[in-house]
């Protein structure tokens, strides 16, 4: 028995190949729709003799609509593939979502297992920590550099910062902005502090954070282990990247995390604030990745001058209190100008513990004299007595101040002189 659908194709067939060798016998539109659709096919492939313009346009328009459709079914049968895959990974998902139930249910923690957590692990206490991100913010000017340095020093020797203490580690310092005039600052806080600025390694040339030498550094601090990384400044360590964008951004806070937890260390950015507001100038995104993030910023002028240190965020710890510091200006003991007058740079001092400077001495003689008594160093001993007992204590004062020092100490401490007793008067006087 023949099969109806074949006969009414090869019926189709004929009709067509019939117009095609007569086409100008009856009207293509005539035929039926599957003949149309034939000598669309033949003729996209051999020309057709004598046709007319109104049947070649209608060809053609039957050949864009067969396009279409074959279009549409590949979309159609692209999509019902896509679905599929979907429902089988979907399904091999839920397969591996079952099989990790029991590991995520294993990790949540009753109250009593919280005390199995690690603890961040102070490096300045209350305020900073190691394997995290903390972020001193201020204005061109406002001392942020002499802050961290301050910061850096204290951790380095081990002594405490603004009545906070410390847990000494080593410091590597990236002096990425401004290295040329670093060294006087070290030399007159070692003078100021009385000993050298020990466990503080300074690297004098910014490190991009988006190179490979980033990495290299990464890799240098997870051997050294150090307690703390100053980068001075965000903005030098990263040149050509836009700073306003959250997405940029984002990349380039992930590879500063990565640094302070793969070294355990505290990563230190010294970062500008805007124009306007006192926030971290750039991405907005970047403070839920700061553990701590301070603002730094001078009040006052001349010898009224303070140093506001806020504390604006603190993640685990309390924030919103204040540092006050007062900025002292010393001449640096073995540097000299052209001129010869001795350099100066500026020291911090806590404003309710700060030693100014003694009327009518030098600054550095008013220095010494103020480190001699931090240290109650005896006043009976003379220059070189005194140098013996410094170099015992590790106190460094340098020798064209220490002699000048000691004389106005001795001075100053000398017992009053006894008053003259009273004349006795006559025995016939009295009488």
């Amino acid at each position: 028995m023949s099969d109806p659908a074949a006969t009414e194709f090869e019926i189709s067939v004929r009709l067509a190949l019939s117009w095609l060798m007569s086409p100008q016998t009856v009207p293509l539109e005539s035929l039926g729709e599957d003949a149309q659709r034939i000598v669309t096919a033949i003729s996209a492939r051999v020309p057709v003799p004598g046709l007319d313009v109104q049947t070649q346009a209608l060809i053609d328009t039957q050949r864009r609509e067969d396009a279409e459709l074959d279009k549409a079914r590949e979309i159609a049968a692209y999509n019902r593939a896509k679905e599929r895959a979907q429902d089988i990974e979907e399904q091999d998902q839920r397969g591996r979502v079952a099989q990790l139930v029991d590991a995520l249910l294993a990790e949540t923690l009753t109250t009593d297992a919280l005390d199995g957590i690690d603890e961040l692990t102070p490096v300045v206490d209350g305020l900073m920590y190691r394997g995290t991100v903390a972020r001193i913010n201020g204005k061109p000017g406002a001392m942020k550099s002499f802050v961290a340095l301050d910061i850096a020093g204290s951790v380095g020797t081990g002594i405490p910062w603004a009545g906070r203490e410390v847990v000494q580690g080593d410091v590597i310092y990236l002096v990425a902005e401004g290295a040329a005039g670093f060294k006087k600052r070290v030399r007159a806080w070692e003078q100021e502090h009385g000993g050298k600025m020990t466990g503080v390694y300074f690297l004098p040339r910014p490190i991009q954070v988006a190179s490979i030498e980033w990495l290299v550094l990464e890799e240098a601090c997870k051997r050294l282990s150090p307690a703390m990384i100053v980068v001075d400044t965000q903005a030098r360590a990263t040149v050509g990247i836009e700073e306003s964008s959250n997405e940029r951004m984002s990349v380039i806070f992930n590879r500063i995390e990565n640094l302070a937890k793969e070294s355990d260390a505290c990563v230190l950015l010294i970062h500008h604030t805007g124009h306007t507001g006192e926030h971290g100038r750039g991405a907005s995104n970047v403070l839920g990745a700061v553990q701590t993030e301070l603002l730094v910023k001078k009040e006052g002028k001349g010898a009224d001058r303070v140093i506001v240190i806020r504390i604006d965020k603190t993640k685990d710890d309390d924030d919103g209190t204040e540092v006050r510091m007062l900025p002292r200006v010393v001449a640096v003991s073995g540097m000299s100008r052209m001129s010869g007058a001795q350099e100066t740079s500026i020291v911090l001092a806590l404003e309710n513990s700060a030693v100014f400077g003694i009327p009518g001495l030098d600054p550095s003689i008013s220095a010494a004299v103020a480190m001699l008594d931090k240290h109650n160093a005896p006043t009976e001993l003379g220059r070189d007595r005194m140098r013996a007992w410094l170099t015992d204590r590790q106190i460094s004062i340098g020798n064209s101040v220490l002699a000048p020092a000691i004389s106005y100490r001795k001075k100053r401490d000398a017992p009053p002189p006894k008053p003259d007793p009273p004349e006795t008067p006559p025995l016939d006087a009295a009488e």
